[in-house]
């Protein structure tokens, strides 16, 4: 569990501020930004569908989104990271619940913030 919470750790503090300096702010980014910029950046890939439900479209990530995981157990995973859950913790990353409004993402904030590994 240890190199998924800190996958999770990069993926949140680092790749917001990264993706924002080369394509502008956005509430979503695509899943090729995504994938270029985690390359690029050399963070770990293992757990990319945890930045997919971070930054991209929700159809991006449902597609993405391994059969033996669901959303609701990812944003657990990344509220026991972080304390909050992925809405108060990525203010301004793409968020859709099934059992929700069935709304896409939720625009504001730059998502950056401290936190070190």
């Amino acid at each position: 569990m240890f190199g998924k919470k800190s996958t999770i750790r990069k993926y949140k503090y680092k790749l917001r501020p990264i993706l924002t300096k080369r394509y502008g702010a956005s509430a979503t980014y695509t899943k090729g930004q995504v994938d270029k910029t985690v390359d690029e950046m050399g963070f770990n890939r293992r757990h990319i569908h945890y930045a997919y439900l971070m930054y991209c479209e929700p159809a991006t990530y449902k597609a993405n989104t391994p059969e033996n995981e669901s959303i609701d157990s990812m944003n657990s995973t990344i509220s026991s990271v972080s304390g909050v859950g992925i809405l108060g913790a990525l203010l301004g990353a793409s968020y859709y619940s099934d059992g929700g409004d069935g709304g896409g993402g939720f625009g504001g904030g730059d998502g950056g913030g401290g936190g070190g590994d």
